[in-house]
């Protein structure tokens, strides 16, 4: 068994150029951080390879000559309803709906639940699309920012009940798990935040997508699994797009056991011509689902777990001022560097300019709130060799600081 788990972290662990391949993480490089040079560590899609089976799966599809219209096969629904049940999430095929991408399904679940002008409740620091979406679509938006404890983001309930009322808030985009930090909610808190939803009629919408990248000894709750009730007053978002790096192909779903608000959504789909998965967005996430990828995902978190191990060893020799927020889920570090750098525009310019590194601007996910001030999300979804010159290029910039 170790020796499969090796070759597999073999296969997986590979450093693969994408220049030259309109990558979004690459090519965005001169634009975002004002040279190309940089090592881009931002946003949340994988250097590491699609895994190989999936890639088989496509080309198995091409030897077909015709890519005409598709619809989804019960193979397609079933996979959903498989890989979900490996969360205690028991799914039905009329419960799922298909989507471009996890972003796509709470933008139009905005629409779909609230009108003009009413409030819908975020929890920063998080995923900036969470902060822009109400306004983008003229609701309001109302911010429960969590409270950094002991290193660990948590939830005030009192304040986050009390906003609710305050505003009459309707919906609540909830990212579970946590996105930047990697927090994994318990079950206990996920049935508070649930019971002070259904208590005044607010609607859960909760991204699921980094649920398959959670470390041991945490589990993923989908908030919906945890009752009847619960799971009537809930829409699920998630997709393969992080756990199988297939971000480029557009998939999403949605889970709502609500008819009625199953209703409410598709009525948004509909009129904005939203109907079910491209082509090949389905084969990929068939393979994906499958045993073949639950064997990829656990290699995947076996090496991305040492990645975590060998990040918080260097920081800790060469940078033990910064605060290193290991995450529970996901291959996003949550880095606080407000001990080292009396503001944010000084912490850029170090690390774009000293340290030649793209990371995620800590601002970008705190809101009016300002709980982003003094962070950095670093992307480790990299080769060991990547990490590693990574490394490198911030033991040169702290060379310059000690200068």
């Amino acid at each position: 068994m170790e020796e499969k788990v090796v070759n597999s972290i073999e296969q997986i662990d590979r450093t693969i150029s994408r220049e030259g391949f309109n990558s979004e993480k690459y090519d965005l490089r001169k634009s975002l951080f004002g040279r190309d040079d940089v090592m881009p560590m931002w946003v949340a899609d994988m250097d590491l390879p699609t895994p190989p089976f999936i890639v088989d799966a496509l080309k198995q599809r091409l030897e077909h000559p015709i890519l005409g219209y598709t619809l989804s096969d019960d193979a397609t629904f079933q996979a959903v309803i498989d890989w979900q049940a490996q969360h205690n999430y028991d799914v039905e095929k009329s419960q799922i709906i298909f989507t471009h991408n996890v972003a796509n399904g709470f933008f139009m679940a905005i629409q779909a639940f609230t009108e003009p002008g009413e409030a819908v409740l975020v929890q920063p620091p998080i995923y900036p699309p969470f902060l822009s979406a109400p306004e983008a679509n003229q609701r309001k938006l109302v911010e429960a920012p969590l409270e950094l404890i002991k290193g660990s983001y948590q939830i005030n309930f009192e304040a986050f009940e009390k906003l609710i009322i305050e505003h009459d808030v309707k919906l609540f985009l909830f990212c579970n798990p946590q996105n930047p930090s990697g927090r994994v909610w318990q079950r206990e808190e996920l049935f508070k935040l649930a019971d002070i939803c259904l208590k005044h009629q607010v609607t859960i919408v909760s991204d699921e997508i980094h649920s398959d990248l959670v470390y041991e000894p945490y589990q993923h709750i989908p908030i919906a699994s945890l009752s009847s009730d619960i799971a009537n007053n809930t829409i699920t978002l998630s997709s393969p797009g992080k756990t199988f790096n297939l971000g480029g192909l557009q998939i999403g779903y949605a889970i709502i056991a609500n008819p009625e608000l199953k209703a409410a959504y598709l009525k948004i789909c509909n009129a904005n011509r939203i109907d079910g998965l491209n082509l090949f967005a389905q084969e990929a996430l068939k393979a994906a689902y499958s045993q073949q990828g639950k064997q990829w995902r656990d290699d995947l978190k076996y090496l991305l777990n040492q990645h975590f191990d060998h990040v918080d060893i260097f920081f800790k020799q060469y940078l033990p001022k910064v605060e290193v927020m290991r995450p529970q889920a996901s291959y996003l570090l949550w880095l606080d560097f407000k001990c080292l750098f009396k503001d944010q525009q000084t912490l850029k310019h170090w690390l774009i300019h000293d340290a030649k590194l793209g990371l995620n601007d800590g601002v970008s996910f705190g809101g009016q709130s300002l709980v982003g001030n003094g962070f950095m999300r670093l992307n480790v979804a990299v080769s060991s060799e990547v990490l590693t010159e990574c490394f490198s290029r911030i033991k040169s910039a702290v060379r310059k600081l000690d200068n």
